[in-house]
Order: structure tokens, then sequence, then C-alpha cells
């Protein structure tokens, strides 16, 4: 059997990061903490800001696949 998602929660991290030039610069990342069945603690993520959008992108297409299936139903 599969894991099975219970919950999640999310916030933003800000983290700084040494720049080309000496300087250091703030990267933000998305950390997911995911609640899955049978698990002792949640699943901690956490994503950059492309990586993210690339979940997201990806996501979309499964939603868009899934909304087609079930219009053939």
């Amino acid at each position: 059997m599969l894991p099975e998602l219970q919950d999640f929660r999310w916030y933003i991290d800000m983290k700084l990061i040494p720049s080309a030039n000496g300087q250091r610069i703030q990267q933000p990342s998305c950390v997911l903490s995911l609640d899955v069945r049978d698990q002792n603690k949640p699943v901690q993520i956490e994503l950059s800001k492309d990586t993210l959008n690339l979940v997201l992108e990806n996501f979309t297409r499964i939603r868009e696949q899934l909304n087609a299936l079930a219009k053939r139903e």
C-alpha cells in the first residue's frame, strides 16, 4: 500500500548565501512538512523557487490528465 498524505504545512525560509562579490544575499525556499499515515514524524522537504515551480507545473499536468480521464466516465 502506498503512503497516504494526511495533512501538510508549509513556510518560507530565507537563507543567507554568499554571492560572487563576497556579499551575502537572501535566497527563499519553501519548506513542506508532510504528515504521512503510519509515519512517526512528519516528512520535511525543502524546495527552491525553481524546483517548486517545476513541481507545480507537473501537478498542473497531473490535474489536467485526471480531469480528462474523469470526463470519459
